[in-house]
């Protein structure tokens, strides 16, 4: 039997291109045909789904992600959780995920965040164990960590900064990848690369294999990589849209998603809000080392600023 059999003449097609193609026969074009014969709804307004694209249309069952919130605030818990369980297996098994990723990546797929996985299973690690995942982020922030200072460790700063922050004892050195590493005893392979947003723009889009090439030798010599961004996602969504010079952000949060799966024990993204949180959260990575390697830091990042801050968008020291 023929995949494609328009809804119109009964006509069959083996491809899906030359089935769309096929469409404008009937002045239809690939989204009115599939809005008229396949009711979709968004399943916390009832409204219809808007298609944008064929893959989208039938994968998605919300039309903005403030829907899908507000859903698994309001429906039957039983649901939620067969919904976001679904999902995180659809995932998974097309990206043959096998270590659990931290809660940036749940964000930028625009799935459900760690916060409902422990609401709804009592923790993430019960849900990690339910969907058969390692759980790499199992560790909890070093004891008092917001509360100490560790601006006095001593550090190396790569020679290739072009805008270095300034630390109390900071000292130039060539490194082989990141842009600061600890020295002398609180040395762990636990290397920081800073980025500015338009850094991080270029990074991530145009330059995303120079990028995976420092990621190589970073797994080659057994090290680890924190990227903290000197901005948040919704400033550097918002700020994209003004800008001269676009970024496709679709590409570039597909490209963030990849290496947090190619590469799930050797790197985490951290967007530090600004640059005063990004001075702040360099020597505390430094200092702790691999003991953050198990960290979710974006996580409790998050949670500290709703927390505290009921949603700004500020850590700075």
């Amino acid at each position: 039997m023929s995949d494609f059999v328009c809804k119109e003449c009964g006509k069959e097609f083996n491809k899906k291109r030359s089935f769309h193609a096929h469409l404008k026969a009937h002045s239809l074009t690939i989204g009115d045909y599939y809005v008229k014969h396949y009711d979709r709804r968004d399943l916390y307004t009832g409204e219809k789904l808007a298609f944008r694209s064929y893959d989208q249309y039938f994968r998605d069952s919300f039309n903005c992600y403030d829907n899908f919130k507000l859903w698994m605030d309001s429906a039957p818990e039983e649901d939620v959780k067969k919904y976001i369980k679904e999902k995180v297996v659809d995932k998974f098994t097309l990206k043959e995920i096998s270590i659990s990723p931290p809660n940036l990546f749940y964000d930028l797929s625009q799935m459900a965040s760690i916060f409902y996985y422990k609401k709804f299973w009592g923790s993430y690690s019960a849900f990690l164990e339910e969907v058969g995942v390692e759980n790499y982020f199992n560790a909890n922030l070093p004891k008092n960590f917001w509360e100490n200072d560790y601006q006095t460790i001593p550090i190396f700063t790569d020679t290739r900064e072009k805008t270095p922050l300034i630390f109390q004892d900071s000292v130039t050195n060539k490194l082989d990848f990141g842009d600061y590493t600890a020295r002398g005893d609180l040395y762990t392979k636990t290397f920081v690369d800073r980025k500015s947003q338009d850094d991080f723009r270029q990074t991530f889009g145009k330059d995303i294999d120079r990028f995976r090439r420092e990621m190589d030798r970073c797994v080659e010599f057994n090290s680890y990589m924190f990227v903290v961004v000197e901005t948040t996602i919704n400033k550097l969504e918002e700020d994209n849209k003004v800008s001269k010079f676009k970024s496709n952000l679709g590409y570039l949060w597909h490209n963030i998603r990849n290496l947090i799966t190619d590469y799930p024990k050797n790197i985490q993204i951290i967007f530090a809000h600004n640059r005063a949180g990004a001075k702040k959260l360099i020597p505390l990575i430094l200092y702790h080392g691999e003991a953050m390697w198990n960290v979710d830091l974006q996580y409790f990042i998050d949670e500290r600023v709703n927390v505290l801050d009921k949603g700004k968008t500020r850590i700075s020291a």
